[in-house]
């Protein structure tokens, strides 16, 4: 699927009158939600924009913006709001970032980085620019995503919107036989897994997005995390799926079981990723009644490969390969994948091989789900996701 036959999806005549988006001030119908993205598009395209980052919150904004690049051509570089403003500087240099859009309040910091305030947009909004950036991206880069680094330069990975669209088509027709309307972002949607999970995937099986700026999730900064506030949430609106981290999902188990509180009675679907899980905190979540399914993928695999789902399971595995995902096992253990991987590395001059090398080590049983026990590299990976050399 490329990014026209997505749009021409969203524009479908049975979607007239369906919930898209819903925030907790407004929603969005799927030709609202279409109308926004095509005047976002419109504005960067009379700002000339070629490169654009967003320095925003979740929110409808973020959703906008992202999909107005898909659909304009823009390459997006969705940055975290919990980079350091070294990081923030580092990666729009390196992307060759020439528009920014973010609140007014990073102005004096923008300012510092060679931009000028071009445009004041509804929502306290404001949309900055600098004179073209002169970057080497490599053919058909639609998004650069910045994974959290085992050091501290994040390292940019290049995105063609074919691959990410077949991994968000791949995840819809798995996820399919569960009924998943409502669907809340409670990761930061610069996350590539939120993105194509949570943004892509639903608006392709035209389910709604329920989505609120991340305190109101529960998630503050990169580590914590408030599993009251995510209850609420959760029930707040009434989400049939929702995508954690291990830790968050450790939290809040152990907060159901302390609290006596009930397992949100929609939730069809609690996808865990990021890190290992482990049978026995899956164990302990659905002893609490959360529907908690274990993935995996990486950022240069454009997000997920593996799932375990209902009538699909295998606890204590990384999950079964997703329709568009192939795995193989080296010799020496090292899990390669193909399919639809990621274009490259950004300043890098050649792009990927077929065969991914992912740098995890583990095997594929009988019954083909994966399994994982360890890492190649001298990498640790956080119960939050972060890599730590």
């Amino acid at each position: 699927m490329n990014a026209s036959d997505f749009f021409s999806l969203l524009r479908d005549w049975s979607r007239a009158g369906h919930l898209a988006l819903q925030t907790s001030r407004e929603s969005l119908d799927y030709e609202a939600l279409l109308a926004r993205v095509n005047v976002r598009a419109e504005l960067l395209a009379a700002h000339r924009a070629h490169v654009t980052a967003s320095l925003m919150d979740n929110g409808a904004d973020w959703i906008v913006h992202d999909l107005a690049c898909l659909q304009a051509g823009v390459v997006h570089v969705p940055l975290p709001l919990f980079f350091t403003p070294g990081q923030w500087r580092e990666t729009l240099d390196a992307a060759g970032v020439n528009t920014v859009v973010g609140p007014s309040s990073i102005q004096p910091m923008l300012h510092a980085f060679g931009f000028e305030l071009a445009e004041t947009l509804p929502d306290r909004l404001t949309l900055f620019r600098r004179p073209n950036q002169a970057a080497p991206l490599l053919h058909r880069t639609a998004k650069i995503t910045f994974t959290s680094g085992s050091t501290g330069s994040p390292k940019g990975v290049c995105l063609g919107a074919a691959e990410m669209l077949a991994v968000a088509a791949s995840l819809a027709a798995a996820t399919r036989p569960l009924g998943i309307r409502r669907h809340l972002t409670a990761l930061p949607l610069p996350v590539l897994l939120e993105n194509i999970a949570g943004v892509y995937s639903p608006l392709m099986e035209g389910a709604a997005i329920m989505t609120r700026p991340l305190i109101e999730t529960g998630l503050q900064g990169s580590s914590r995390f408030d599993p009251a506030i995510f209850h609420a949430a959760l029930t707040g609106a009434a989400a049939q799926s929702v995508i954690v981290l291990p830790q968050m999902l450790r939290v809040y188990t152990g907060w159901l079981q302390a609290t006596g509180a009930s397992a949100p009675s929609e939730l069809r679907l609690m996808a865990v990723g990021g890190a290992a899980v482990g049978a026995d905190l899956l164990a302990s979540a659905r002893a609490q009644g959360l529907p908690a399914y274990e993935g995996y993928g990486l950022s240069e695999a454009c997000s997920v490969q593996t799932l375990n789902l209902p009538g699909a399971d295998c606890p204590g595995s990384a999950g079964y390969p997703l329709p568009h995902a192939r795995l193989r096992v080296t010799t020496d253990g090292e899990i390669e994948v193909a399919g639809t991987h990621a274009l490259g590395y950004l300043g890098a001059q050649t792009a990927f091989r077929q065969w991914l090398p992912t740098g995890d080590l583990g095997w594929l049983d009988e019954a083909g789900f994966l399994h994982i026990h360890g890492r190649k590299k001298n990498l640790l990976i956080t119960g939050f996701g972060r890599n730590v050399s």
